[in-house]
């Protein structure tokens, strides 16, 4: 008998809830994308911040929004200690989230979770319509480690608590656990950045001969392409978005989290690219794993990879934190398209919830 999906928390308990009637003064730590999300988030609820901070260094005397960016100690001095803090930025350094940490023992703090890629906020409304997917989801997961982060995830979107942020493990930990490493000698890395995911795929796969390396932002293509360069052929970069069809998308261009066809970054530039499917680009190549964090078009790009899928049966890594309904519409699609997938997920440290990898695995390369 599966197990089902409990989450015991009350509409009044929920982050965007309590941030509505909340009498403390709000203040934001961090600007930019995100940092402007949570304010238009906070205007629909009816509240305004009453200032903003930065990090020693990134204050510089300039303003965010109408509002003077003040360092820490400037804010706790002008409003006191009695403060809640929103964290409106993403990190993955140690000594960034151990701050994070430190202010979360001193005061109130939240991380709100909002969409890198369009869609809605993750809000007990949300919750209640979407539980019927959420739950079918949470029961395809093969093991206790995805079941405990899913409920997490969906705790953390809940309530913008760090402590739901805590169950991480490293990448390679993860691909070791979960996929028979001796039998992956061909891949496709969607959203290959600068080379970081090729190199860590390298060190644990030891048969890995080949792989295609798509990229679409131009600068960071630059970088990739050096990479390869150092690999003896093994990656091959290509500067294209993947995608359902051959196209051309108009995207931000950010070289961040975010940047995509639909990103809202009112700061970047926007640009074209092409775009190519994965069938197309590995039609004379078999695949043994698809790797996909593309900004959003991970659903676009699985159903340009439908052919491979079909011919190849590769394992499918593939993010669920760009759109807030990722957590349920892509683990379905692959279930429901695709037969002989064992489902997992796992996610390296990072905050907020990014990072969040589904690890649909055939039952040939599956160790669990």
């Amino acid at each position: 008998m599966k197990e089902r999906l409990v989450v015991d928390l009350k509409r009044e308990d929920s982050l965007w809830e309590r941030l509505r009637t909340e009498t403390l003064p709000i203040v934001l730590y961090g600007t930019g994308n995100g940092a402007d999300k949570i304010i238009d988030r906070l205007e629909a609820v009816g509240r305004k911040p009453a200032g903003v901070f930065a990090s020693a260094g990134f204050v510089r005397h300039r303003t965010f929004r109408g509002m003077p960016v003040e360092s820490y100690e400037d804010i706790v001095t002008r409003l006191g200690e009695d403060i809640v803090i929103l964290i409106s930025f993403g990190s993955t350094l140690p000594n960034v989230i151990e701050r994070m940490k430190e202010l979360d023992a001193r005061h109130t703090v939240f991380i709100p979770e909002v969409p890198l890629i369009g869609g809605e906020v993750f809000t007990f409304d949300y919750f209640t319509v979407h539980l019927p997917e959420l739950e079918r989801a949470y029961s395809l997961l093969a093991d206790d480690t995805s079941r405990a982060l899913y409920r997490d995830m969906i705790l953390y979107r809940l309530t913008g608590k760090m402590e739901y942020l805590s169950r991480t493990e490293g990448w390679a930990e993860s691909l070791s656990r979960l996929i028979d490493t001796e039998k992956i000698e061909t891949a496709l890395d969607g959203g290959a950045f600068t080379g970081d995911s090729a190199a860590m795929m390298r060190s644990v796969f030891p048969h890995l001969k080949t792989i295609l390396a798509a990229e679409a932002d131009a600068r960071t293509v630059k970088k990739l392409t050096a990479y390869a360069e150092t690999t003896n052929g093994v990656v091959c970069p290509f500067h294209t978005a993947l995608w359902d069809k051959e196209d051309t998308l108009t995207y931000s261009a950010s070289a961040s989290r975010g940047a995509g066809a639909d990103g809202t970054n009112r700061r970047a530039k926007t640009v074209t690219v092409t775009a190519d499917t994965i069938d197309r680009l590995a039609a004379d190549l078999p695949l043994h794993l698809i790797k996909l964090d593309v900004e959003g078009a991970e659903e676009r790009a699985l159903l340009g990879a439908d052919t491979v899928i079909r011919r190849d049966k590769p394992a499918l890594l593939v993010s669920l934190y760009h759109r807030t309904e990722d957590l349920f519409t892509l683990p379905l699609t692959i279930v429901d398209r695709y037969e002989g997938y064992s489902l997992s997920l796992r996610r390296v440290p990072c905050v907020p919830a990014w990072d969040l990898m589904l690890y649909a695995v055939p039952h040939h390369l599956c160790r669990i």
